[in-house]
Formats: structure tokens, sequence, C-alpha cells
């Protein structure tokens, strides 16, 4: 019998952390997260999926923006926005 316990679910507080912590600092949120039993490379993964490239943490550097998970106006997916009149995911924004 094993007693490996299954890997721990992302939850929307979770992503949250996720996003301020790769916006303020990597190396908390990883420690905050490993006591939580999530991965290095899990948390990578996820803040991948949430779309937090490279690219998209300069752009926050450079101002100061209220970056937040928010619904989609054209087609109520949550996306990674960069302020309140952010409020199109890429794919829609991409379409008009």
């Amino acid at each position: 019998m094993s007693s490996h316990s299954s890997a721990p679910s992302f939850t929307s507080s979770i992503d949250g952390w996720i996003i301020k912590g790769f916006l303020d600092d990597r190396s908390a949120i990883f420690k905050k997260l490993s006591t939580l039993g999530f991965t290095r490379n899990a948390i990578i993964d996820r803040a991948r999926e949430l779309g937090l490239s490279d690219q998209f943490i300069k752009k926050c550097s450079v101002g100061n923006h209220d970056v937040a998970m928010r619904a989609c106006l054209g087609c109520n997916e949550r996306f990674l926005s960069m302020g309140v009149g952010n409020r199109l995911c890429p794919r829609c924004r991409n379409r008009r």
C-alpha cells in the first residue's frame, strides 16, 4: 500500500496567491505553497495556465496594474486581466 496522498487542487484563492506571488515575490509563494503540498513544477505549470508569462509580468512591472482573474464580457471565460478596463480575454479581443 502506498502512503502517497493525491496532489492538492488549485482553487481561486490559491490562483490569487500565485498571481500575487509571481508579480511580487516568487520565492515566497513557492515556499508558502510547498507547505500546502504543491510542488514547484505544479506551481509554475499553473502560473502558465493562468497566463503569467514573462511578457505579462514585464508589462505589469511598468505600471501599477490591478491584476486579477476576471470574467470576459465576450465569452464569460475567466482570464488574467491587467485592470478593470481589460474585460475581454485575448481570444475575444483578437476576434474584433
